[in-house]
C-alpha cells in the first residue's frame, strides 16, 4: 500500500504534453491522489455516567479502551472512576466516598438580618439625637 502524500503526483505518461515540462498540452486529469489511511476514531462523548447497586457490579462493569467511566452507588453513599489505558489495560479505580452537607457556613464578611437591623435602628437614634432627617443630604 502506497504512503498517504497530501500533494498530488503527476502521472509519468501525461508529462509530455504539459508545456511547462515541455510538452504541447496539459490535462487536469493528469494528477493522482493517494487515498488517506484512516485512523481510529476516539470517543468525544466525554464522561459516562453508571448507577451500580453494588462493588461487584463495579468490579465486573466492562470499559474500553481508553475511557473512563464514573460508576456511582447510592445506596453505598460512593462513586468509582474506573478507566483503561488506549491500548485497552484496565487501571486501578479510584474510590469516593460522597456525604450530604446539611448546614451552610456563613460566609466570611457576611452579616446576619439581626445584626443589619440592630445597627440601623443604632443609626436612626443618631439621627433623630442629631436634629432629624429633613430630606436634605
Amino acid at each position: 500500500m502506497a504512503a498517504y502524500n497530501a500533494y498530488p503526483q503527476l502521472n509519468p505518461q501525461t508529462t509530455a504534453g504539459n508545456p511547462i515540462l515541455g510538452g504541447a498540452s496539459f490535462s487536469p486529469y493528469s494528477y493522482q491522489t493517494a487515498v488517506p489511511i484512516q485512523q481510529p476514531q476516539q470517543n468525544q462523548s466525554g464522561l459516562m455516567t453508571i448507577m451500580v447497586s453494588s462493588e461487584d457490579e463495579m468490579i465486573n462493569y466492562p470499559v474500553a479502551a481508553g475511557v473512563t467511566v464514573l460508576l456511582i452507588s447510592f445506596n453505598l453513599g460512593k462513586f468509582w472512576l474506573k478507566s483503561t489505558s488506549t491500548n485497552g489495560v484496565p487501571q486501578q479505580p479510584r474510590v469516593f466516598e460522597f456525604t450530604e452537607k446539611t448546614t451552610l457556613q456563613p460566609q466570611v464578611g457576611a452579616v446576619t438580618r439581626e445584626e443589619f437591623n440592630s445597627l440601623n435602628s443604632k443609626i436612626d437614634k443618631l439621627i433623630a439625637e442629631l436634629g432629624g432627617n429633613d430630606g436634605k443630604q
